[in-house]
């Protein structure tokens, strides 16, 4: 495509998303508005970044979640395909009781516009599950999770909650509580082995704390040709251990998950939430920029990351379209081929078929 045709069509593309602009405006104008963002701040290195189609890698399905719901955030924010991670939480406060089917059956009513995963976060696998560490109490899951790959219609298995920290969700009753498990406990390698077998990748939280991170390095050894996703920028870990992560395992992705920053973000894996350690790193700083070790990083594995808004609980759906602003300002500050890879290509090429019969 030419620079001119490819002008006309992402400018088509814009004025779908955001509305028609005035002659005189620039189409990322939008977006340091929304988000408040100086743009004085920041260095765009691509235009593209305010109008091209992203994939959220990394979101939620919870029961009160309607899909027309999540479709019409979609549109409002210019995002074309959507990951479902469903939570089968039954307590209030876990905010969940989701269910597979649920993500299943938005997929097959909005055909293109929804990836859904086998959900991994579920009150039989909590800190206490005998599930981890006794094969025998495991089976029955597996055979749970092995009948549904088999059908054809699920992308991944995930979102695993192995290392997080407590936390509340402010102005609601909604909390998360402290979770420690082995990163490679005997369960998880047994998740990680069914996954390869059905080529479908694991998608896990463990934030990238001492002992932690020897804990997934086992784990990755353990099953080296699993395709792992280590959420929230790889345990929010600092570039330097990042980019040793990808030169060692060639089959690891990092998704950005919730890891946004700017003027108008007030929480979330992008700032020092819930407990500010020394082991977090962040993407962008309070000024929307990207940090300059990241920006680095990206730039040279653009073909291992991904984003994702990560709204785990339905109220911060309100918040969707602020989401994707504030990451269409971290990607038009990559380079125009690593904002598309990042943004889209990446999650396209990932999820291009879902798990089958085997």
């Amino acid at each position: 495509m030419t620079s001119w045709k490819k002008y006309l069509y992402f400018s088509w593309l814009y004025i779908l998303v955001w509305g028609t602009p005035s002659l005189a405006q620039d189409p990322l104008d939008g977006l340091f508005a929304k988000t408040g963002v100086n743009r004085s701040n920041v260095k765009v290195e691509n235009m593209e970044a305010a109008h091209i189609p992203l994939i959220d890698a990394h979101n939620h399905l919870n029961r009160n979640m309607p899909a027309e719901t999540l479709i019409g955030a979609m549109g409002k924010a210019g995002v074309k395909r959507m990951v479902l991670l469903p939570r089968h939480y039954e307590s209030p406060k876990d905010g969940g009781l989701s269910s597979d089917e649920q993500a299943r059956d938005y997929a097959r009513k909005y055909p293109g516009s929804f990836i859904p995963f086998i959900g991994g976060q579920r009150d039989d696998l909590g800190p206490r599950s005998r599930l981890w560490n006794d094969l025998g109490a495991l089976d029955s899951l597996l055979v749970e999770m092995r009948g549904k790959l088999r059908t054809g219609e699920f992308f991944g298995l995930g979102e695993f909650i192995l290392f997080h920290h407590a936390y509340e969700i402010t102005n609601t009753t909604e909390t998360g509580g402290e979770v420690k498990i082995p990163a490679d406990s005997r369960g998880m390698k047994e998740i990680a082995k069914l996954a390869a077998r059905y080529q479908v990748p694991v998608l896990f939280h463990a934030e990238a704390e001492p002992g932690v991170v020897e804990e997934v390095v086992r784990l990755f050894k353990s099953a080296p040709d699993t395709q792992f996703i280590w959420a929230h920028n790889c345990g929010r870990s600092s570039a330097d251990q990042i980019g040793k992560f990808l030169n060692q395992y060639p089959k690891l992705m990092c998704d950005l998950g919730g890891m946004f920053n700017g003027p108008y973000t007030k929480g979330g894996y992008g700032k020092y939430w819930p407990r500010k350690t020394p082991w977090i790193h962040l993407v962008q700083d309070d000024g929307g920029k990207i940090v300059p070790e990241m920006k680095a990083l990206f730039e040279a594995f653009p073909d291992r990351f991904l984003i994702g808004t990560d709204v785990a609980h339905t109220p911060m759906l309100i918040y969707y379209e602020y989401r994707i602003a504030i990451f269409r300002v971290m990607l038009a500050q990559l380079a125009a081929d690593t904002a598309r890879k990042i943004g889209y290509e990446n999650a396209e090429r990932l999820f291009s078929k879902p798990g089958g019969l085997k």
